[in-house]
């Protein structure tokens, strides 16, 4: 018989960082989802790790007054959520406290703070990485649950896009028919404004029936299938005669720009809100034009195309080939290659020194006024001291997914006579304890 969960009553005294309830049980930490502070709560202890506890709860009472009841019937057992159960404008609130407590930790003070911007709270996601797994006669396709590596059930997912949300039970059902449904672990989902794609994920060879379940599936759904065996270099069209992949859209109507993407590249999953993040910076940076601005982490475009658009010289940065060779592919389509330039530049090794950015940056003849940031979680990198110190630069505008890493970043900054002019959070990842910032740094 396998060992039941330990159940115990608990008091919640804190919501962490990453949307959980924390409490302690025998002096050691227990976090525990769909628990707020000051409840009480029935807490199954499912996973122990390194000294923590983590559990599933059952408030019991003193509910906390900005507890709401979860849209989806999946919360909280899908992980694809955290924050299900606290009242949207209370989730918005303790984004903004997490970037606050991490800023007082480096003593790093802002001018002002944006009001904290959210928009669709649900049906919002264009991307998604779901598990796949088979339990007995059922295939389950979705996101892990909480504290575990098992697929959530779910028919139905409230976070993506209804056009993805709609694919969960015909992939479960295709999957089912395959001659060996335990070959694919995953599937990934991408959207566009107009079309969808998936990737599947197998892990051995597939029969010529396979490949006419998922054909039946393309045509029926109307959404590009792809094939993938191994890397995403391996990536294949499961319509016979097809030898590209198709390109997928998104569009920034402000600036009369419209970016393509194939589904395996980075795009930010919020459409609407990607449009808000582009709108600060562009509104942070002003007046740029014949200017030269240095795009680090530039991805395919996103902010140096509008850069361009408007007029400055835009030179992007990015350790992805494939995403340079697409983002330079973007500015000749949008009709900006003479105001843009895009370069692969490993931004943190050695190569990516001030001297070697600056170099190529001298493409348009002078060096860079100002800096965009969009690092992944780890933040900016060891170059950072080398790009900021330099004479030319005069303003950063800093775009991050890790409060812990900006805030740090932010203090470097501080020392090399930057200031935090303006600061704010916006809800890239509604219902869950995700937080993107935009920070305006500018030269004393």
């Amino acid at each position: 018989m396998p060992k039941q969960p330990k159940e115990v009553e608990l008091e919640i005294v804190e919501l962490s960082d990453k949307g959980l309830g924390g409490s302690q049980h025998n002096e050691r930490p227990v976090w525990v989802r769909n628990a707020l502070p000051g409840e009480m709560v029935n807490a199954k202890i499912l996973k122990r790790l390194g000294g923590q506890r983590f559990a599933d709860g059952v408030p019991l009472s003193n509910l906390h007054q900005d507890r709401v009841r979860s849209p989806c019937a999946y919360f909280p057992r899908c992980g694809g959520c955290a924050t299900h159960h606290l009242a949207p404008q209370a989730q918005l609130a303790h984004k903004q406290a997490q970037l606050s407590m991490q800023l007082e930790r480096y003593d790093v003070v802002a001018g002002s703070w944006r009001e904290p911007v959210s928009l669709l709270r649900l049906g919002y996601r264009r991307k998604a990485r779901l598990g796949v797994r088979v339990v007995g006669e059922s295939v389950l396709v979705g996101f892990r649950e909480s504290f575990s590596n098992r697929v959530s059930r779910m028919d139905v997912c409230m976070t993506l896009t209804p056009e993805l949300s709609r694919l969960l039970v015909p992939l479960k059902t295709t999957i089912a028919k395959m001659s060996d449904p335990k070959s694919v672990p995953q599937i990934e989902l991408a959207q566009g404004d107009v079309q969808c794609a998936l990737i599947v994920r197998h892990l051995q060879a597939l029969t010529a029936g396979d490949m006419d379940l998922w054909r039946a599936f393309e045509k029926q759904w109307q959404v590009e299938v792809l094939m993938q065996s191994k890397g995403y270099d391996t990536l294949t069209p499961v319509a016979v005669a097809k030898k590209q992949l198709t390109l997928l859209h998104y569009q920034i109507p402000e600036y009369g720009l419209t970016l393509g993407f194939y589904p395996h590249h980075f795009t930010q999953v919020n459409a609407p809100m990607n449009r808000e993040l582009i709108r600060t910076v562009m509104s942070y940076l002003g007046n740029r034009r014949g200017q030269v601005v240095a795009d680090m982490y530039c991805g395919l475009g996103n902010f140096t195309l509008p850069l361009a658009r408007t007029g400055a010289m835009a030179v992007g940065f990015e350790a992805s080939e494939p995403a340079v060779v697409m983002g330079t592919v973007n500015a000749q389509r949008n009709g900006v290659a003479e105001t843009s330039r895009f370069f692969v530049e490993d931004l943190y090794g050695g190569a990516g020194a001030y001297n070697e950015i600056r170099a190529k940056a001298d493409c348009f003849g002078k060096p860079p006024q100002a800096l965009i940031l969009d690092p992944p979680r780890s933040g900016a990198g060891p170059n950072l001291n080398s790009w900021a110190s330099s004479e030319s630069v005069e303003q950063i505008v800093y775009v991050s997914c890790n409060p812990a890493t900006f805030a740090e970043d932010a203090a470097l900054l501080n020392d090399l006579g930057y200031a935090l002019d303006q600061v704010g959070v916006y809800d890239m990842f509604p219902g869950t304890a995700h937080v993107e910032t935009v920070g305006n740094f500018r030269r004393q």
